[in-house]
């Protein structure tokens, strides 16, 4: 028996054999409009051929004594994945995994050049400033050793000491105070025609009365009442200390090679001595106050024999990367930079390499959508083809002419669709006969 759908018109062949209740019903597949079914007595076949717009397939259906209680649907398609989306997923799959793998490569190649990068041009930013304030320290040094040598000064005279302290500080105007005393520490000349002082209790009178060749003090001078660095000397008469030769220095020189370095936007330096105070930093408040530095990342870091970066949070709560390097006197030169700018590069890198990835992912669901498409498009044409022959639609015309697979498919449909056609007409002919 044939049914159609009262909303869309769509037909379909009904098996009365399978209605073993009074009715049944199920949903057209066209528009999902219940379609119900009665069974009635045929007395003769149906023309299957006269009817050319059925169309769907067999519906099965079970008993039913009560139609409010059971009743028969027709066999709803399952969710399935398509081959639309079988290829795209493939071919996503397929460009995803040299994508991935090549995102993490360069990755991680860019990261650790960054990073050697950064360590090489930190160390050697580090090492350059340490070496300019050796070769600072050394020149007032090698000074301060020639002045002390010349008789006028072994011949412990304030007089002719006098004359050569102030030649001194002529030739080199940092100096503020260049100063002799006895082995005792009682000023004997100075240059700056001050009165003379008492200067035993300073350390680099000590450490001079002691032996050593060089001896120095990071102080607040009792001259100038500002943070000075102050170089001594020993005076020697035939090998034998008879008194000491110093020179008191502000460190602004020092301080502007330091503190005035600029690297990036916000890399800064500064200078400790070996008891871990300030002696040049971009905040000056750290330098009058002689702030104690020694606990800072980047200071421990070279106590404890550590090269290389060093990540830390500085002052301002700044996630930041520093490199320490020790100078001749036991100084400590620091520079650092803030974190996201060394890293700035590397970031660029992984969001180019992203945005690579990106763009080839859309490409590549562009590329399976038109390439999946092109193979779905002429199977669904031959199932809609095929799904209106087996329900008597013999006139539905093929239009399937690629010369592949598909073709190849298209061709063998038309053969069956004609086949059909003979058989039909023939079980006509035997009819009428």
């Amino acid at each position: 028996m044939n049914v159609a759908c009262s909303k869309c018109g769509a037909k379909y062949r009904i098996d009365p054999s399978k209605i073993n209740g009074p009715r049944a019903w199920f949903k057209c597949r066209s528009c999902d409009e219940k379609i119900i079914v009665e069974p009635e007595v045929q007395t003769e076949a149906p023309d299957i051929s006269a009817d050319t717009s059925l169309s769907g397939a067999d519906p099965v259906f079970d008993d039913s004594e009560d139609w409010g209680d059971t009743v028969a649907n027709l066999p709803g398609k399952s969710y399935r994945l398509g081959l639309t989306a079988k290829v795209s997923l493939l071919m996503l799959v397929v460009s995803l995994i040299p994508g991935g793998i090549f995102f993490a490569l360069s990755s991680k190649f860019s990261h650790d050049r960054i990073v050697s990068e950064t360590n090489r041009t930190g160390m050697q930013a580090a090492g350059q400033l340490a070496g300019r304030v050796d070769e600072w320290i050394d020149k007032n040094v090698r000074a301060l050793k020639t002045v002390a040598n010349l008789s006028s000064v072994k011949s412990m005279d304030p007089a002719e000491q006098e004359t050569a302290l102030k030649a001194l500080q002529k030739e080199y105007p940092w100096i503020y105070l260049a100063f002799t005393t006895d082995s005792k520490g009682q000023n004997i000349a100075r240059s700056d025609g001050k009165p003379l002082k008492d200067y035993s209790d300073r350390q680099y009178v000590l450490d001079i009365s002691r032996g050593k060749e060089l001896a120095w003090q990071n102080l607040i001078g009792k001259t100038s009442k500002k943070p000075a660095l102050v170089l001594a000397v020993p005076i020697e008469d035939n090998g034998r200390p008879i008194g000491v030769l110093a020179a008191a220095m502000t460190r602004d020189t020092l301080s502007s090679q330091v503190a005035g370095i600029q690297f990036g936007s916000t890399g800064s330096g500064f200078l400790v001595d070996p008891s871990g105070k300030a002696v040049a930093h971009k905040n000056n408040a750290y330098v009058l106050n002689q702030k104690d530095m020694s606990t800072h990342p980047l200071v421990a870091a070279v106590r404890q024999g550590r090269t290389g970066g060093t990540e830390f949070t500085d002052a301002d709560g700044n996630s930041a990367i520093g490199f320490a390097h020790a100078t001749g006197l036991g100084w400590i030169m620091a520079v650092q930079q803030d974190r996201e700018e060394v890293l700035g590069p590397l970031k660029r890198a992984r969001f180019t390499a992203a945005l690579l990835l990106a763009v080839t992912l859309v490409m590549v669901i562009v590329i399976a959508l038109f390439a999946s498409r092109t193979i779905v498009k002429p199977i669904s044409e031959l199932t809609r083809a095929a799904d209106r022959i087996s329900v008597g639609d013999l006139d539905v015309e093929i239009a399937i002419r690629s010369k592949d697979e598909i073709g190849d498919l298209g061709e063998a449909v038309t053969r069956l669709q004609d086949s059909i056609r003979i058989s039909m007409s023939r079980l006509q002919r035997m009819r009428r006969n």
